[in-house]
């Protein structure tokens, strides 16, 4: 199939748009992956940061646990029985006590150091000091960071035994060093470390505790942080969906705060909404492109592709040879100059077609009557011969009969003032010729058998006599026979068929193409050109739907049928 200009167009138009927006669509799937993976990047960096960093600072506790549990004042006060007196076990107390509020001023998250001693040994704390039995060693006694719940809130704890090679048996043990720290100064620190942030780090536990600054986000982070699972893994982050919105939740492991993890997220959207609104905007411009280039393809039709197809149509209906074709344009551009000069064009061919016609139409005419012309010094001569014969045998009625038929005749062949006559008379002027070549020769006998309803059509005048006159020449005058002529008409649908058939001798197979071709296409000799001559004129004049055949008939002799569209002819007359 043709591509037209205008789809040609509207083809290109198209491509360039869905390239255009393809490549924006890669590029900005390209970019929204490239921000994400550098925001899990960034995050997971800081988180690591934040998370070596609450290490760094349990480690730092958990050191000056180390610290006491082998100091010889904290040890010699588990003995008081080596002290002289009184007075040295308090002034032991006191260096205990002060050692103790030294370590507390020195970490980051004010963490309480307690010396809790076997119940048969005297205590001491700078608040109330729990006993041994109260601190269920079984169950908190571990080698690294704990979460407790207490009726005064929530701590983190360290514990540390004497002697240090304590294995999970309580009756052994000397003293027990005890670190705590308040949740509330690590929800102060993860507050500082918040920074600018809308959504602060948290800590939770495999357990499901979690420890945050926002408490009304409590309940959706427990869910979020549920929905981690983060298994074995001590780093890394996931994409969670959760209330409709994705969130890219990041966590990295704490060492000194074991099955304890440091985590952040992010709402995705919050980070991809200027990156959206620019999607966004793309996308309402290339729908805005879009529209106009709908506008600019039904302007380009209207403008363009349909002056186009006019013109089109219009040549096309000249090459089928309708000249009357007129086109119009309402526009003031180069296609209202187009079609005037077109429809200059078709008139003019018009009436160059309507010239020519009409000098073929005279030269058939000239050269009819020249036939015509010729065929009347012959025929008048041989008719005058008769009845001069006639009259010196004394028949007289051959005599009238020759005058009368042969008056007729010529009274009918002289009438050249219209090209057409009806077939009645054509018939009639036919018939007389064959009565006057009767009466001469006397040894044929001619029939003429026509449908009354096709008498009243209108032919070309001496349509029919050079077929009568081939027939009598070269069909009867060689027989030594009588001779026999019918002439016959009727109706084929559409069609009218006459056929002028004698008993002559025919034509041979391979003379009759050659004369076929003859009629069809003409001949520079003189041969068939009475045939040639009533098959040009019936193109010319009864239209293209005419035809000619010659073949050898019933009758043993050639026989010739004139075929033409009576419906055509019908309608062109009333035109």
């Amino acid at each position: 199939m043709r591509l037209t200009i205008f789809t040609k167009i509207v083809l290109v138009i198209f491509l360039l748009l869905v390239s255009t927006l393809l490549l924006y669509y890669l590029t900005n799937r390209s970019s929204v992956r490239l921000i994400k993976q550098e925001i899990q990047r960034v995050k997971l960096n800081e988180l690591t940061f934040l998370a070596g960093d609450i290490d760094n600072n349990l480690s730092k506790i958990s050191s000056f646990s180390d610290f006491l549990v082998l100091d010889k004042d904290v040890r010699l006060l588990a003995t008081p029985s080596f002290l002289e007196g009184d007075f040295e076990l308090n002034k032991l107390k006191l260096r205990v006590s002060d050692k103790l509020n030294l370590l507390h001023a020195l970490n980051n998250w004010n963490a309480e150091f307690t010396v809790v001693y076997a119940e048969d040994s005297p205590a001491f704390s700078p608040q109330t000091t729990p006993t041994l039995s109260d601190l269920y060693l079984e169950k908190h006694f571990r080698p690294f960071w704990q979460y407790e719940h207490a009726n005064d809130g929530a701590y983190l704890t360290y514990y540390l035994a004497h002697p240090y090679t304590f294995r999970f048996d309580p009756d052994e043990v000397s003293y027990v060093i005890r670190a705590k720290i308040d949740t509330k100064n690590m929800l102060d620190y993860l507050e500082r470390a918040k920074g600018t942030n809308d959504n602060g780090p948290i800590l939770f536990s495999a357990a499901g505790d979690v420890l945050s600054g926002d408490t009304e986000k409590l309940p959706f982070i427990r869910e979020l942080t549920r929905l981690l699972g983060v298994g074995e893994e001590t780093s890394g982050n996931r994409l969670i969906k959760l209330n409709g919105e994705h969130y890219l939740v990041n966590f990295s492991a704490l060492g000194s705060f074991k099955d304890w993890y440091v985590a952040d997220y992010t709402p995705i959207n919050e980070v991809l909404d200027p990156i959206y609104a620019n999607q966004r905007l793309y996308y309402f411009s290339s729908i805005f492109l879009l529209l106009f280039s709908i506008l600019l393809a039904l302007l380009l039709n209207r403008d363009v592709q349909i002056p186009i197809r006019k013109l089109i149509w219009g040549v096309r209906k000249i090459t089928t040879g309708q000249y009357t074709i007129t086109l119009r344009q309402k526009s003031n551009d180069e296609f209202a100059y187009l079609f005037d000069r077109f429809n200059e064009m078709s008139k003019e061919i018009k009436e160059l077609i309507e010239k020519v016609y009409m000098e073929q139409i005279r030269s058939k005419e000239a050269k009819l009557r020249q036939l015509h012309s010729q065929i009347q010094p012959h025929f008048l001569y041989n008719s005058l011969a008769f009845i001069k014969s006639m009259a010196e045998l004394d028949e007289k009625q051959a005599v009238i009969d020759m005058s009368m038929s042969l008056s007729r005749y010529f009274r009918q062949s002289i009438k050249f003032e219209n090209t057409f006559t009806t077939l009645r008379e054509e018939l009639e002027l036919v018939r007389l010729y064959l009565t006057i070549q009767s009466l001469q020769m006397d040894r044929f006998v001619f029939a003429i058998d026509v449908e009354e309803s096709l008498l009243g059509l209108q032919v070309p005048r001496l349509l029919l006599q050079p077929l009568a006159e081939n027939a009598i020449l070269h069909g009867i005058e060689p027989l030594r026979t009588v001779g026999d002529i019918r002439i016959a008409g009727y109706i084929d649908g559409e069609y009218c068929e006459i056929s002028v058939a004698d008993n002559g001798r025919g034509v041979e197979t391979g003379r009759l193409a050659a004369l076929r071709n003859a009629i069809y296409n003409g001949s520079d000799t003189n041969t068939a050109w009475a045939l040639h001559n009533v098959y040009e004129r019936m193109g010319a004049l009864l239209g293209p739907d005419t035809h000619m055949e010659l073949e050898n008939g019933e009758l043993g002799g050639l026989q010739v049928k004139l075929r033409w569209r009576t419906v055509r002819e019908q309608e062109e007359l009333e035109s």
